[in-house]
């Protein structure tokens, strides 16, 4: 299980980051819309969390991919380049499941502090494997 929150937590911060740039430039009407977003995000049904589940083990197998290109890079500006190229792609994994990466990074922030629906998407995660083996 341990595991599986540093891989939340990777993915969310990695997430984050790549939108930042676009929340940025976002008016801040939206605001509340974000807050009340976060108030509900309780209320995530168990398709939203079965994607959830499969984005971050998308998100998860790009950070592998790129770890190692992280660990032989020579140069800042080659590593600025590498974590935009994950970053991209853990972004397009994301939302290649339907899900947004505001959604994303909002479940996987609840993740860690909820245990409730930290079980609730263990639960689906696990449930998911079976069927798929």
């Amino acid at each position: 299980m341990n595991k599986f929150v540093k891989t939340i937590a990777a993915g969310a911060v990695i997430a984050s980051c790549a939108s930042f740039s676009v929340n940025a430039q976002q008016d801040t009407t939206q605001q509340p819309a974000q807050d009340e977003m976060k108030q509900q995000s309780a209320n995530f049904d168990d398709t939203t969390l079965l994607k959830f589940t499969m984005a971050m083990e998308a998100v998860s197998d790009v950070a592998n991919k790129y770890d190692s290109k992280f660990k032989n890079v020579e140069s800042p500006e080659k590593a600025q380049e590498i974590q935009k190229e994950a970053q991209t792609e853990m972004v397009e994994q994301i939302e290649e499941t339907g899900l947004t990466v505001e959604t994303y990074t909002t479940i996987a922030q609840q993740v860690q502090t909820d245990e409730k629906l930290r079980e609730r998407v263990l639960t689906i995660a696990r449930e998911n494997r079976q069927e798929n083996s």
